[in-house]
C-alpha cells in the first residue's frame, strides 16, 4: 500500500450541493478545499453542455471535516440512473501512485459480478479515474491525484 493512498466519501446532491456545502461547513466547520462549477468544467472540456440552470451546479467539490475528506457534487456516478436515496453515497479511492490505482482497477474489474460504470480512463482532471459497482451496489471511483504526494 502506498503512502498517499485514502478513501474519502462522495456524496451526489441531485441539485443541492451548494445547499449541503453550506449546511457541513456551517455545522461540522468543514473547511472547502475545492469546488468546480460545471461553468469552471466547460473552460476545461467543451464536451460539458452547459444551461442557465446548470452553469453554477457544482460538478465536483471537496470539504476537509477534521482528518476526513466529503466529496460533494450535483449528479450520481452512474447519470444513467435516477437519483435516489442508496445511489447518491459511492466511495471515492485515491492514490498519487498510478500503478496501484490501474492494480486495483484490474483486479476489481477481473471478477464477473462488479459492473463497470466508467471504465478506468484519462481525463481533464485525472490520468486514470473509473467508476465501478461492486456486488453489493456500492459505487466505487479511483482515481489517480498527484496532489497526494
Amino acid at each position: 500500500m502506498s503512502a498517499t493512498l485514502e478513501i474519502a466519501i462522495f456524496l451526489s446532491m441531485n441539485g443541492n450541493a451548494k445547499e449541503a456545502i453550506h449546511f457541513y461547513k456551517q455545522h461540522f466547520h468543514a473547511e472547502e478545499l475545492l469546488l468546480v462549477t460545471y461553468q469552471d468544467m466547460a473552460k476545461r472540456d467543451s464536451s460539458i453542455r452547459l444551461t442557465d440552470e446548470n452553469k453554477d451546479y457544482i460538478t465536483h467539490s471537496v470539504l476537509s471535516i477534521g482528518k476526513t475528506k466529503v466529496m460533494i457534487a450535483e449528479d450520481t456516478m452512474d447519470t444513467s440512473e435516477e437519483y435516489r436515496v442508496g445511489n447518491n453515497t459511492s466511495l471515492c479511492i485515491q492514490s498519487a501512485d498510478l500503478e496501484e490505482i490501474e492494480q486495483f482497477y484490474r483486479s476489481l474489474v477481473s471478477d464477473e459480478r462488479v459492473k463497470i460504470i466508467v471504465p478506468l480512463s484519462r481525463n481533464v482532471f485525472s490520468k486514470a479515474y473509473g467508476i465501478i459497482k461492486d456486488p453489493f451496489g456500492i459505487q466505487i471511483q479511483l482515481m489517480f491525484d498527484e496532489r497526494l504526494q
